[in-house]
């Protein structure tokens, strides 16, 4: 059973037990750690939403990429499983604070599928830390497309959870 998770970003965490979570396995920024690409979002998904970044209403293109990433990433893993041997994982991307990014969409999934609260991280080259806020709509938004996902859910567990969304917001 899981018990710690964090996130956090490739520049903004220098010491823990760091794991990728980008796809190019933060090569570019000279990440050489861990990595778990089975946590990144596709290519194709990726690009049409980052094609679509001011040209439809932004909240239209977070749901669509939270869609995808729920449909082709989230619901295809197993976390508990990828996190097993793993002690305070910290899930690194290169979005900075509270730019929008998978590790915030992932973060609120853990924590409504687990009940886990995720923390995203800053930690300083003195081992000091501190706590981003993830942007706000992302939980809101995810909800939206996890009650969307219902039908077609196969975890038990999660859609329990869902379905008690659903008794709530009536």
């Amino acid at each position: 059973m899981i018990k710690r998770i964090f996130t956090g970003n490739y520049r903004d965490c220098k010491a823990g037990n760091l794991i990728s979570i980008s796809g190019d396995k933060g090569k570019s920024v000279g990440f050489e750690g861990k990595s778990l690409t089975k946590l990144a979002p596709k290519r194709a998904f990726w690009n049409e939403w980052h094609n679509n970044i001011g040209r439809i209403p932004e909240e239209e293109n977070t749901k669509y990429y939270i869609q995808e990433y729920y449909k082709q990433v989230l619901s295809q893993v197993d976390i508990e499983e990828l996190f097993k041997d793993e002690k305070d994982p910290i899930l690194l991307c290169y979005e900075r604070g509270q730019d929008f990014c998978h590790r915030h969409v992932l973060a609120e999934f853990i924590n409504i599928r687990y009940g886990i609260d995720v923390e995203d991280l800053i930690i300083d080259e003195n081992l000091n830390i501190s706590i981003n806020k993830r942007p706000e709509n992302v939980r809101k938004i995810l909800e939206e497309v996890l009650i969307e996902q219902l039908p077609f859910m196969t975890d038990e567990l999660l859609k329990k959870k869902v379905e008690s969304m659903i008794e709530i917001e009536r």
